[in-house]
């Protein structure tokens, strides 16, 4: 019985060889419309906490606004969009591609009590802005349990 083994390629070792074939298979896959996220965390966000209110910024260039969700569930707030590809006008290959593209997805956790009614989400400049003022009284509902005494 044999054994027949792979020839080993003179660049399987190189790493700008491998980078190379990587860039290659995103070149061909953006051309027949699928849009890989492999390794990306989404677009960048921001939060601040300011004057009793938190804003958080979503780095969002390209998308347009009927193309974002932005819910709060369950104390984490999510945002979702889709970045369309668009080809130039007489584009008729794609040698590079570096803007993402494709559907997103970023959760934000916002544990404090928040007034979700007063919340406020704009497109500005390719930034989405969302602010959500913190409710003024923090305390929450107290709820009396009675104790009972134990019976013999």
């Amino acid at each position: 019985m044999s054994v027949s083994r792979k020839p080993r390629r003179d660049s399987e070792g190189d790493p700008r060889s491998l980078r190379r074939e990587i860039e290659d298979i995103f070149t061909r896959l953006s051309e027949v419309g699928a849009t890989p996220a492999l390794g990306e965390p989404g677009p960048a966000v921001d939060v601040y906490e300011s004057q009793g209110r938190f804003t958080v910024v979503v780095e969002a260039p390209g998308v347009e606004p009927d193309a974002l969700r932005v819910v709060y569930r369950d104390r984490q707030l999510t945002i979702t969009g889709e970045r369309r590809h668009r080809r130039p006008a007489g584009a008729s290959a794609c040698l590079c591609l570096e803007r993402p593209n494709g559907r997103f997805v970023r959760t934000v956790a916002l544990e404090d009590a928040l007034d979700l009614p007063q919340a406020q989400a704009r497109l500005e400049r390719g930034l989405l802005l969302i602010e959500i003022p913190r409710l003024k009284d923090r305390r929450g509902r107290e709820t009396i349990i009675p104790v009972r005494r134990e019976e013999k």
